[in-house]
């Protein structure tokens, strides 16, 4: 990898999560174009998994959706990254950035490779949330990076 100035990571993370604390991520590497997407059931209370995926890929940018319970008692990802990422900027979008539909049809026309190696085209209804995270990333990427990736030339993983 080139050397950029000293700036250490490259990634924008875009985070959502439901009710049921299931986490949708996508970590978008603005030096590859590559798109990293995790969905997984966050199982403590302290966000252990969030955290240990930020702290990995160290994030320039954190995208959410507006935290909708904020007279809640239960604490959310946002209240973590709050916490935890203050310091690293955080782009609020609308929850109708995070559109899971409008994500499988992106991957499924950027991806370099066909999405069905990984089981995105069958199994999209349960990879509702990191899809969703995946159309906010590239729409804030667009909008705010101006890049704009082509089609199939999106590294998946």
């Amino acid at each position: 990898m080139e050397d950029d100035g000293g700036e250490g990571s490259s990634f924008i993370i875009s985070i959502i999560e439901n009710r049921a604390k299931e986490v949708g991520l996508a970590a978008f590497d603005l030096r590859s174009a590559s798109l990293h997407l995790s969905q997984y059931i966050e199982t403590s209370s302290s966000y252990q998994n969030t955290k240990t995926l930020l702290h990995f890929y160290d994030p320039i940018v954190i995208i959410v959706p507006p935290n909708k319970s904020a007279s809640s008692s239960t604490s959310t990802v946002t209240e973590l990254i709050d916490r935890y990422y203050g310091s690293v900027k955080k782009a609020v979008l609308s929850r109708g950035c995070f559109d899971d539909t409008k994500g499988a049809i992106l991957i499924k026309n950027l991806a370099a490779k066909d999405p069905s190696a990984l089981g995105l085209d069958t199994y999209y209804k349960q990879y509702y949330l990191c899809l969703a995270a995946a159309a906010a990333a590239l729409k804030w990427t667009e909008a705010e990076k101006g890049i704009v990736v082509t089609n199939h030339s999106l590294s998946l993983h």
